[in-house]
């Protein structure tokens, strides 16, 4: 065992999308016979492409929490009919939103089998995580909460692996090593999906000055608040003395 620990620049992470994904390989172990199992697997996954994204889309369909954002404008397409109507008419699988989702999944599963892994086609991966979220840069308004992109990803390495373990296109151990690449894939394009919702990066100096001010002002109330308590508190014990000296002197007077 690797006694001394490999550094990780903890801001790169946040700010540089190829040493955020080299990271992540390492740690997962997906290395570029992974990438080559990948494209291995093209002549099988082309012809399989068609099915999966039937099973995504009617997989969608079942939930409104997923199903909704169909009705939204996309990157890519707006929506035509109109803003009013799309709440109380549900988007229907023949629709064309629906069929432009399609045709954009099935782009990205032939580009998964045959893109290079170069930069380039690491920001397209990185592409499909923003183009789900609210964050600046994009021409739609639509913002997929990851809990739905999540278990999309849990269903769709489901999907995948199953259809690719059943294959008798390769002998066992090839297949293993198909089906262990794809699941280290999916999880990699999932990072690359939470990168925009999990807000664990590194702070900008705007950001830090206003979690200061916050932390500052917190810490103000409750200086506040103590010192009101404390004073409160000594109104009371004189208060307190005042009381017992007035019943002692008549207590006194009486007896006298």
């Amino acid at each position: 065992m690797n006694t001394q620990p490999a550094h990780i620049d903890r801001d790169r992470l946040y700010t540089d999308l190829q040493y955020r994904f080299d990271y992540v390989s390492q740690f997962i172990g997906f290395t570029e016979a992974d990438q080559e199992y990948i494209h291995k697997s093209a002549s099988v996954v082309t012809g399989l492409v068609p099915t999966i994204v039937d099973a995504v889309y009617d997989k969608l369909s079942n939930y409104d929490a997923t199903w909704m954002h169909f009705s939204q404008d996309q990157d890519g397409l707006q929506i035509r009919e109109p803003a009013e109507n799309r709440e109380t008419t549900p988007v229907s699988m023949g629709s064309e939103a629906i069929k432009f989702r399609k045709v954009m999944l099935t782009k990205y599963l032939k580009k998964l089998v045959t893109s290079e892994w170069n930069l380039s086609y690491l920001k397209y991966l990185d592409w499909v995580g923003h183009i789900h979220t609210s964050t600046p840069l994009k021409k739609s308004s639509i913002n997929v909460e990851y809990i739905h992109c999540n278990a999309l990803f849990g269903y769709l390495s489901s999907v995948v692996t199953g259809a690719l373990s059943k294959s008798e296109e390769w002998d066992a151990e090839t297949r293993d090593s198909i089906v262990n690449a794809y699941v280290k894939f999916f999880w990699l394009q999932n990072d690359l999906f939470s990168r925009y919702y999990v807000k664990d990066q590194v702070l900008s100096d705007k950001e830090k000055a206003a979690v200061t001010a916050c932390r500052k002002a917190k810490e103000d109330e409750i200086r506040r608040q103590l010192r009101v308590e404390s004073l409160l508190n000594a109104v009371v014990g004189m208060l307190a003395g005042a009381v017992i000296g007035v019943v002692g002197l008549r207590y006194l007077a009486r007896g006298s």
